[in-house]
């Protein structure tokens, strides 16, 4: 008997069977046997995941030098600071600037790509990437933000008290007597209006532009 033979005569028996399970048969879950669910023993020492470094640690280790550079002075007067990372504020910058020049810090405003940067923001937050490392900053400084020891700077040390006194007392009445004209006769209102108009409408062009339109119109 061949192999074919032995074959068909093996499936007509087969089809001579009644068919147990039809084609459409489903199973009702409910008569399956209890059985409890196979759970696999957790290993023993789970094999560790290599990490690499995160954007926020590789920005804290980026380090990069911020020029600040005055808008009024000489590019003499620039100062450099150094090992500056992507996640150092406006703020902290501003500090380190205000405690090597003496100035007052809240007097203080940065101006990146002649836009004002928020105190809040980041280098990372204003765009500067790992591969930047020299980042320049324009320092701009408002009206009455001198050294903090300004107002005793040109005052000898030597000087006697009375002499200091005098001095105050000759100052004090013209301070008290400025009026409205005398503060728009000043540069340092000026100064604090287009310092302000800048901030506010986010550019330093309008800004100095607005002011002085409103200088001229007031000589008018």
């Amino acid at each position: 008997m061949s192999e074919v033979t032995f074959a068909k005569q093996f499936l007509a028996t087969l089809d001579k069977r009644p068919i147990k399970l039809p084609a459409d048969h489903i199973s009702d879950p409910r008569q399956y046997p209890n059985q409890s669910p196979s759970i696999l023993p957790r290993a023993t020492h789970p094999f560790p995941r290599k990490t690499g470094p995160t954007a926020t640690q590789t920005a804290a280790t980026t380090s990069l030098t911020v020029t600040l550079k005055p808008m009024r002075g000489p590019a003499s007067d620039s100062l450099s600071l150094t090992n500056i990372s992507l996640t150092s504020t406006i703020y902290d910058i501003k500090t380190l600037y205000a405690q090597k020049t003496g100035l007052q810090a809240e007097k203080v405003k940065l101006l990146l790509n002649k836009k004002p940067a928020a105190d809040l923001k980041t280098l990372k937050d204003l765009g500067v990437t790992d591969s930047v490392k020299d980042v320049e900053l324009s320092v701009m400084v408002m009206g009455g933000g001198g050294a903090a020891g300004g107002s005793t700077a040109g005052t000898p040390r030597d000087q006697s008290p009375k002499a200091a006194v005098a001095a105050e007392s000759q100052a004090a009445p013209k301070k008290e007597g400025d009026g409205a004209d005398e503060i728009l006769a000043t540069e340092e209102f000026w100064d604090d209006l287009k310092g302000f108009l800048s901030q506010r409408l986010r550019n330093e062009e309008v800004g100095a532009k607005l002011s002085q339109t409103f200088r001229a119109a007031w000589k008018k």
